[in-house]
Parts: C-alpha cells; structure tokens; sequence
C-alpha cells in the first residue's frame, strides 16, 4: 500500500475556508501509526503536458495569471485564488500521477490524502477544485499504460460532476457516484446514465439529506449490481470525508461508508486483477477525515 506524504500538499490551502491544511497536518500525524504497513512516497509537481491532457491551454494560463495576482476567484465565487495557487494544484495532480506510476510498478494500492477535485471542468475550477486531478489521471493512465477502461467511483457527499459530464459519453469510463441531493453542485440525477455508446455505463446514487447507513448500504447493492455488468482495468475511488455524521457542509448521517465501499472496490479489483487509487476528496470536520481515510487505507492494506 502506497500512500502520499509531502508538505507541498499543504499549499492546496484556502485561507479562512473549509479546505485547508489543517486536514493534511492531521492526516500526516495520524498516519504515523501504519508505517510499518504501508510505503510513503513524496508526490512531485505535474508538467505542463500532463494538465494539457484535460485542461485548456486557455484555462490553465488563467490559472497561471490569477495565482501570481493572488486575488479574486477562479470562478463565480467558490475557488478563491491565491498567491502560488497554480503551483499548489500542480503539487495535488503531480502526486497523483506519480502514486499511479509507483502502484502499477509495484503492483500496490494507493492513497493520496489531498487530492480528487472533482468539480473542476476542462476550462473552469469550481467548488474548491482548480485542475481536476481525476481527468487527468484518467487520460494519463490511457495516454502512458495504455488502460482504456477505468471505473471512478465516488462516495464524496458532493457529485462528482466534473468528472461525470466531461466523460458522459465515454463508454470506457464506467462511473459510479454517491451524492446527497440537494447540495452543491445540484447536480447527478439517477436517470443520467450516460451518453450515445456510453449509455449505461453510468450510474448515479442520491442520498437524501440525513440518510444513514441503512440507506447507503441500500444503494450500495445497486453499485454492487453495476459492476457485475463490467469489466475496469484501474479503479479510481473518491473517498471524500463530507458523507460522514456532522460535515459543516453537508448534511448526511453515514458512519462507514469507508469501510463497505472499500470492501466492495476489493472484491472487484481481485476479481478484474486491478488495481484501486483511493483519493481524498473533501471532507470539512478533520476527526471525520482521519476516520475515513485512515478506514480506506486499512481496507486497502
């Protein structure tokens, strides 16, 4: 199991916001307690080429220009920008794609603790999502390994609508995404299977506000049932913290959703003989992202 540690990650920090480093620091001390069972790796900065295998070269010197002013927003109001932001978010899909690089060498599991913006577009942030490390890891992995079918699963309280529209109607990127709904981005209707030759290779879950895991584990075995239909050479898994009991942005009762989805992603990537990066996408009470993210790692150990 490889799992990322780097001080740079600290700089994807919003001042005076929900997401900031406060969630890696914490993470970083508590992880101290699975050393010996797992491999920690330093992440790396991405490469210009690597964003421009999703994002705008427009978008990406947008970016460039707002982090070097350092004021305003990135888009109507969600993402502020801030001094080096550009170079911050670099930090973020660079480490994802080296963990990718050292799982499938070693043949491991991977965890990145700050990672999996799953709002960003291809010519927008949005919802505290700059570049959207999940597309470019996406292309990254058909582009390098040559793997076309990847399954993105995404438990997050948020829908994953960055990732879902830009790949609606990509028949080889199977989706699977947990959201309460209404919420942010108001986004992610069960009837949304997919697109043309994509269509049903989609599949979105809505969790209603104060849903347990009763409902979860309900919904669940329509996952579980998607993926008796499919075959993923690479599972990506957005382990967003929010969907847990007494997030300040969300309002869902879950308690281990960790714990049966990881399960389940286990199950098939035995099956499939794959392999499972986990991301820890958002996530706003910190006891709440080292509960989940400490089960994630653990399931995946």
């Amino acid at each position: 199991m490889i799992v990322a540690l780097d001080e740079r990650l600290k700089l994807y920090s919003f001042q005076n916001h929900p997401f900031n480093n406060k969630r890696y620091e914490a993470f970083a001390n508590s992880i101290k307690n699975l050393e010996g069972k797992i491999k920690i790796t330093k992440g790396r900065k991405a490469k210009l080429k690597e964003l421009l295998l999703f994002h705008s070269k427009e978008y990406i010197y947008f970016v460039k220009k707002k982090s070097k002013e350092g004021i305003g927003y990135l888009d109507c109001g969600d993402t502020p920008a801030f001094p080096g932001c550009y170079e911050a978010t670099c930090y973020v899909v660079g480490t994802v794609l080296k963990i990718i690089e050292k799982m499938l060498k070693l043949n491991e599991n991977g965890f990145v603790p700050v990672a999996g913006l799953h709002h960003a577009y291809k010519n927008k942030a949005a919802g505290f999502c700059i570049f959207n490390d999940v597309c470019i890891a996406i292309n990254y992995l058909r582009k390098k390994y040559r793997i076309k079918k990847i399954l993105y699963f995404d438990i997050d309280a948020h829908h994953g609508d960055g990732v879902f529209y830009s790949f609606l109607e990509d028949p080889d990127v199977y989706i699977v995404d947990f959201h309460q709904m209404p919420l942010y981005p108001g986004t992610g209707l069960e009837i949304e299977k997919g697109k043309g030759k994509a269509k049903k290779t989609k599949l979105n879950l809505v969790l209603k506000p104060f849903s347990t895991d009763f409902d979860f584990l309900r919904k669940l075995k329509r996952a579980e049932a998607f993926l008796k239909k499919i075959k993923a050479e690479f599972i990506i898994m957005q382990a967003g913290a929010d969907c847990l009991k007494k997030d300040p942005l969300a309002n869902l009762c879950l308690q281990n959703p960790h714990k049966f989805a990881t399960e389940l992603l286990k199950k098939y990537a035995k099956k499939w003989k794959c392999n499972i990066i986990a991301l820890g996408g958002g996530g706003y009470n910190i006891k709440n992202c080292l509960k989940a993210w400490t089960s994630v790692i653990k399931n995946l150990i």
